[in-house]
């Protein structure tokens, strides 16, 4: 074979070469873009559904928020009742409905259900600001800390009011339906005075009144950065998608 066959040769198997990793390359490239389309739609998803679960949030701080209020009311009307004269010696049964809800309890679960799917799936990697994946993980720290808040508030209840109810109050003559026999039993202690001369009820209402009102803070501060967040991820997915 001659000098120029060879030099023929070689250039046409170095062309070939050529084209074969430049289809590589292409080949790579366009299943590269594949899977980074891949996992965009599968974080679009998921911020949409986050979204959703941030909504859900909204609803339930705004019902955390409103059933404090009707307990700060009962705290105040409970206050009145025991300080001022006019309440003295009253039914304690009239006043059923309005100190009921110093009692009562509710514990605020902020939904994690697309936040755990993201964090186990790692889709906060594909998120390109990383000012929206910390404002993600900023609100649900927060909001943790607001669940335990009110597990340790009804913990309260549990250990000052109910305690006190349980073991002060004649609940058959505060509610005079729950036992329809307690009406035959003498005395009834369906009376004011039963909250007015303990001295534990006072310190019991102060601290209802700060938990309550402290719930409210931080519910409210929830609240705004769950909004603010809805906000953050529809700018983003105008961006993105």
């Amino acid at each position: 074979m001659g000098t120029g066959k060879t030099t023929k040769y070689l250039k046409y198997a170095i062309g070939e070469i050529i084209l074969v990793v430049i289809g590589i390359l292409i080949a790579l490239q366009i299943n590269n873009w594949n899977e980074s389309k891949k996992e965009q739609n599968i974080l679009n998803a998921s911020l949409n559904s986050l979204k959703l679960n941030l909504q859900n949030d909204i609803d339930n701080l705004n019902e955390q928020i409103a059933y404090n209020k009707k307990v700060l009311k009962a705290v105040d009307f409970s206050f009145r009742v025991i300080s001022l004269p006019e309440y003295s010696d009253k039914p304690l049964s009239t006043f059923a409905d309005s100190i009921f809800h110093i009692a009562t309890e509710k514990t605020f679960f902020p939904t994690t259900t697309t936040f755990n799917s993201m964090e186990s799936g790692s889709h906060f990697q594909w998120i390109k600001n990383q000012d929206l994946t910390q404002a993600i993980y900023s609100y649900y720290a927060m909001v943790d800390k607001i669940s335990s808040l009110t597990n340790e508030n009804n913990q309260f209840v549990k250990n000052h009011i109910e305690d006190f109810t349980y073991n002060k109050v004649e609940f058959g003559s505060l509610l005079p339906n729950s036992n329809p026999y307690s009406k035959k039993r003498d005395p009834e202690l369906d009376n004011t005075a039963i909250l007015r001369e303990s001295t534990v009820l006072e310190n019991t209402l102060i601290g209802r009144k700060f938990r309550s009102n402290g719930e409210i803070e931080r519910s409210k501060d929830a609240l705004s950065k769950a909004m603010e967040l809805v906000s953050s991820i529809d700018e983003y997915l105008n961006v993105h998608n």
